[in-house]
């Protein structure tokens, strides 16, 4: 195949000690592949260190993955049609990047997404692949997102990914830290792209190289954009949701009052009753506001469809 339309993207906060091994991995695959490191205001040696690499280097100031991952999509070259994101901290292995990329030149798939397999280390010289919480916490945040966001994806949190330009020419987001993999798989889901999954090993990071992720920090983050998403993406299913949590309390709340009227013609709760008019309001409001913003999101699906079919075709 013609590697010089594919392009890896790898996002890079201190990572000057892996950063050579995984270029090296990805230029053993083949030499035409583009690479494209996103230098995410790192404080030690990591911009020099691409920079003698060979490969095409560019600074993002503005901290968090997302954004590093969004200024790659900004730099792709103009031939680009296959793009590859994946971690820059040696811990993804590349024995199946031709597969995955075969599966979106060849089957017109728009997402590939790696599923992580735990390798072990023989060597002694990595630390553990997952530290205490992150296996429980990935598996949590997997299963809410196939809930929340129905696209195929099994390993929500993965940092390997290989998307067709059309994909990535009509994805919208990026301004995050960690969240930008919960906003590439509502994006898919959004648009009902073709998403796959492939087994990739995962191995822990070489000792003396630090991870970035702060578990309930940005697990917190992680949590809270899902919910958002959920929200601006299925407001009609979001907002009905809450209007079902006040109209139960409006018919918890008038029970009483309603009852005794027809018992006895008189309304003795009657501050009961005014609240449980009150929720009642409310639970129409949001489910009126669930059917106008469903209306919203039609106009906005087609056109970020749009986006997707003639994006990267306008470039040409």
């Amino acid at each position: 195949m013609n590697f010089k339309k594919v392009c890896v993207i790898l996002p890079c906060f201190n990572e000057s000690l892996t950063l050579p091994t995984v270029v090296g991995h990805i230029q053993k695959i083949s030499s035409d592949i583009e690479i494209l490191v996103v230098d995410n205001s790192s404080t030690d040696d990591s911009f020099n260190t691409a920079s003698k690499l060979g490969v095409k280097v560019v600074r993002e100031i503005k901290r968090g993955k997302g954004f590093a991952v969004k200024r790659g999509f900004l730099s792709l070259s103009d031939n680009c049609e296959i793009v590859v994101i994946v971690d820059s901290d040696d811990t993804y292995s590349l024995t199946n990047l031709i597969t995955a990329i075969n599966l979106v030149k060849d089957y017109n798939y728009d997402m590939i997404v790696g599923n992580r397999i735990n390798e072990a280390d023989s060597n002694g010289n990595r630390i553990n692949v997952f530290r205490r919480g992150h296996r429980t916490g990935n598996l949590i945040f997997s299963k809410l997102s196939q809930l929340l966001h129905p696209s195929g994806v099994l390993d929500s949190l993965s940092g390997f990914r290989v998307m067709s330009r059309n994909f990535v020419e009509s994805f919208t987001g990026g301004a995050s830290e960690f969240e930008i993999e919960a906003e590439l798989n509502a994006h898919a889901a959004f648009i009902k792209a073709a998403v796959g999954n492939i087994d990739v090993k995962y191995k822990g990071r070489p000792i003396g190289s630090e991870s970035k992720l702060r578990t309930y920090r940005d697990g917190y983050k992680i949590l809270l954009i899902n919910f958002k998403i959920f929200r601006t993406y299925r407001p009609k299913i979001a907002y009905s949701l809450l209007a079902l949590f006040w109209i139960v309390l409006s018919l918890s709340l008038g029970y009483k009052p309603i009852t005794e009227y027809f018992d006895t013609g008189l309304v003795p709760r009657i501050p009961s009753l005014i609240a449980a008019v009150g929720a009642l309001v409310v639970s129409i409001q949001l489910w009126n506001t669930g059917m106008i913003l469903e209306r919203v999101n039609v106009a906005h699906v087609s056109q970020v469809r749009n986006n997707y079919k003639l994006g990267y075709k306008n470039k040409n």
